[in-house]
């Protein structure tokens, strides 16, 4: 009869020992599939669309947990493995990347010889996590920061794929007179096509990336008004992929001939004195005035700023 009741107790104990481990498992994969959920609603920063997927390990039914590490005491420590971050896409060949967590450098790389890329961060502590990712081509132009804010848990590897990073763009010159061309250039996923975008006129031009990711356009300004204008660029590749927007950079669009005014030293003499002051007055307030030089600022007008650009070069 005792023993009996006593292996009665005995399988009660088991039972309710593989009952336990049961609801920790259900709870368990519940909890992994809400935050695989959850991680879709993760949130980038910037115009091109990735991919954020999230793995993790969950025991088997009847495994028998890790025990605690030996050592003095009779509770033990129990040791929770860190997360890890994989991100991977597309930047120029092999262009040297910086991953930043948290605003701060986490790691930095280079890409492979194909502009692929692919990084492994690990020993992350959980919690939501900002993460950023920038390029630096072959001559050493940056691409804009894309960012992402994820959540990283424990035992669990989060995936952050189709990055693309936005192309590298300079522009020369600056300063251009109406009807010649600026340069425009820069680096991009090797083979993808290239749109230049020139604001004010609101135009895109197309051009691609060779084999090197280089790129570049010569922009006839014929067709721009006399102004400050802005350019920035993108890249696509295959099936709709796309970049993020590169930096934005300005030039100037001048009257033909006016580069060769010197400042506000509208007689040449290398001097800003009251022979300059009388030729401004003269062509005041005139809209594109015949002496172009008198237009200091090239705005199309003669103003009281290039009045005031006079006064600062002021030799007397």
């Amino acid at each position: 009869m005792e023993k009996t009741r006593n292996r009665h107790e005995t399988d009660t104990k088991q039972n309710t020992k593989r009952n336990a481990r049961f609801v920790v498992l259900f709870f368990g994969i519940i909890f992994a599939l809400t935050f695989f959920l959850a991680v879709n609603l993760n949130y980038c920063q910037g115009d091109s669309t990735v991919d954020i997927s999230t793995t993790a390990t969950v025991r088997e039914f009847g495994e028998e947990p890790e025990p605690p590490p030996s050592g003095g005491g009779s509770g033990g420590t129990i040791i929770v493995s860190p997360g890890k971050v994989i991100l991977k896409g597309r930047a120029y060949p092999n262009a040297f990347l910086t991953i930043l967590k948290n605003g701060k450098v986490a790691a930095t790389f280079f890409a492979e010889k194909s502009g692929l890329f692919e990084k492994e961060l690990t020993g992350l502590s959980g919690g939501v996590c900002t993460f950023g990712i920038f390029a630096e081509d072959s001559d050493a132009r940056k691409s804009v920061t894309l960012s992402f804010t994820v959540s990283v848990l424990a035992k669990m590897t989060t995936t952050i794929s189709g990055i693309f990073i936005s192309p590298t763009i300079a522009l020369t010159p600056t300063h251009v007179e109406k009807g010649n061309i600026v340069d425009i250039l820069g680096q991009a996923f090797p083979e993808s096509q290239v749109n230049i975008f020139i604001s004010s006129k609101e135009t895109v031009k197309t051009t691609g990336a060779s084999e090197n990711g280089k790129w570049s356009y010569k922009l006839n300004t014929g067709f721009l008004e006399e102004a400050e204008h802005k350019a920035r660029a993108k890249a696509l590749f295959g099936e709709g992929e796309q970049s993020p927007f590169s930096q934005t950079l300005s030039f100037l669009v001048v009257s033909p001939g006016a580069l060769v005014c010197q400042g506000a030293d509208l007689n040449f003499d290398g001097s800003v004195n009251i022979i300059d002051f009388s030729i401004l007055l003269y062509f005041w307030e005139q809209a594109r005035p015949s002496n172009k030089c008198a237009d200091i600022n090239f705005d199309g007008n003669v103003s009281i700023i290039d009045f005031s650009i006079m006064m600062y070069q002021w030799t007397g």
